[in-house]
């Protein structure tokens, strides 16, 4: 068996192991940028994907409220006491005699 132990032919062990944690730790950092690089994307999609939703339910409470507002307002038009008398009329009612009126306690 013929094993040379010449200083120049010896592999240099120290700068291999040095290179490869060197390697090692420069991948790890590029890992950690790159998942912080995605992290602050996927916020920012997420974010405008929030305020695109929020625009869209406040226009959408927007015309609720308006519509709550007509419904409250024809509510009114028609329990109102001088249309109710006019449909009575219109259809041949007329106003309980006073003796046919029962007051309840």
């Amino acid at each position: 068996m013929n094993v040379s132990v010449r200083a120049a032919n010896r592999r240099p062990v120290a700068a291999e192991k040095a290179q490869a944690v060197s390697l090692r730790q420069g991948l790890i950092v590029l890992g950690l940028i790159t998942a912080s690089a995605l992290f602050y994307l996927y916020t920012e999609v997420r974010g405008l994907g929030i305020s695109y939703e929020l625009s869209q339910t406040r226009s959408t409470q927007v015309e609720l409220a308006e519509t709550g507002r007509r419904l409250r307002v024809e509510l009114n038009n028609l329990l109102s006491p001088e249309r109710l008398e006019r449909a009575g009329a219109r259809l041949g009612l007329a106003p309980a005699p006073p003796e046919r009126v029962r007051v309840l306690p």
